[in-house]
């Protein structure tokens, strides 16, 4: 058997603490390191300790999650994964703050009565054990500027011309995905002439907040999507978490109930394909960081169709996953850093072409 995945576990409460610590002891490759009561001493313990993955409260005394997750992200870059009360019961940007500071993903925290058998961490961990974190730096001056001719978040999109290249925006995203698609909502404008559609894995009590946060940060209108809605330019729809979102025919979209595609439902492949038939060459595919193959075979569908598809690059993604079995496949026609991709999308919706590497 190979090394054991060492994990820190960080709540105010001693229960939580144990609850934490149980679930993660029946599982024979994790091996729990260290516990703390507040972010000061988990900054502590992450700089001895040096954990593999780090399961991490929000809400306690001396130092909060959100505070140890910027300083630990920026001093010793480590995989957290962020458990919480009730999101429908905080603030949207509380818990997807964390994300946005470079915890890689959310979950709900285990209730006292629920025992070691209805909660189970230990598949989450890990996965997030084998990710590539990389240094955050959470300061505005770090980030890349936008690309030339973009002017950021103040560009204007000038009236789409009568034959819009692309119909739809079509976006698969998964682990690191939300840091992503946060900057890229916030700098696209508000005139923005693509109809945009988003699937994002995440843990469903999550999603209502995700979108919540998403809309809060965008000019663009965000939110889940119901059955049946329109596809209208300004408007971004999430998939609901335990339904695919499809397609059917342009202008609309469709939820429906299934079995999982590519381990997932939602499925990025099953909106990518369903956006590939339905809008054949003015589909625009874009896949983002995530675990594993969702959205490959879509991002081939649209290639195969005669739209036009971008990829986040493997420099800025969590992990390159999805975007690298798309290019394994030969069907990313750009690689964008994900700094860059509102600034590209902008110069598309002018109707540019991208450069090579843009």
């Amino acid at each position: 058997m190979g090394k054991k995945v060492s994990v820190l576990v960080v709540d105010d409460s001693h229960i939580c603490r144990q609850l934490i610590c149980e679930a993660l002891g029946r599982d024979p490759d994790l091996e729990v390191v260290g516990t703390c009561a507040n972010g000061k001493e988990a900054l502590e313990a992450a700089r001895e300790l040096r954990p593999q993955v780090i399961t991490m409260d929000v809400e306690m005394p001396v130092m909060d999650g959100l505070t140890a997750v910027e300083h630990i992200m920026a001093e010793v870059p480590t995989p957290i994964l962020m458990l919480t009360a009730d999101p429908r019961q905080q603030a949207p940007e509380l818990t997807c703050r964390a994300l946005e500071l470079g915890a890689l993903a959310l979950q709900i925290k285990p209730a006292i009565d629920a025992g070691t058998e209805a909660w189970n961490l230990s598949r989450e961990v890990k996965l997030l054990s084998s990710v590539r974190v990389i240094r955050h730096i959470h300061n505005s001056k770090q980030r890349r500027p936008p690309l030339p001719g973009t002017g950021g978040a103040a560009v204007a999109v000038p009236a789409p011309p009568v034959g819009m290249p692309y119909g739809v925006l079509a976006v698969a995203s998964s682990t690191g995905g939300p840091q992503v698609l946060f900057r890229m909502l916030s700098e696209l404008p508000a005139d923005f002439p693509t109809p945009i559609v988003i699937v994002q894995h995440i843990n469903a009590a999550f999603s209502e907040s995700l979108a919540g946060w998403l809309a809060n940060s965008s000019k663009l209108k965000v939110r889940l999507a119901t059955d049946g809605e329109q596809l209208l330019p300004g408007n971004v729809l999430i998939a609901p978490p335990g339904q695919h979102m499809s397609i059917p025919f342009r202008g609309r979209v469709a939820l429906r109930p299934g079995v999982e595609r590519d381990g997932h439902m939602p499925s990025g492949t099953v909106l990518l394909e369903s956006a590939a038939k339905a809008y054949g060459r003015r589909t625009l595919g874009l896949i983002l960081t995530g675990m594993g193959e969702d959205g490959a075979e879509g991002m081939l569908a649209i290639k195969q169709a005669g739209g036009l598809t971008l990829a986040q690059n493997e420099e800025s993604c969590v992990v390159f996953g999805m975007p690298g079995a798309s290019v394994a496949r030969k069907a990313v026609d750009h690689l964008v850093h994900g700094d860059d991709i509102a600034g590209a999308l902008v110069r598309l919706a002018r109707g540019e072409t991208l450069t090579a590497g843009r």
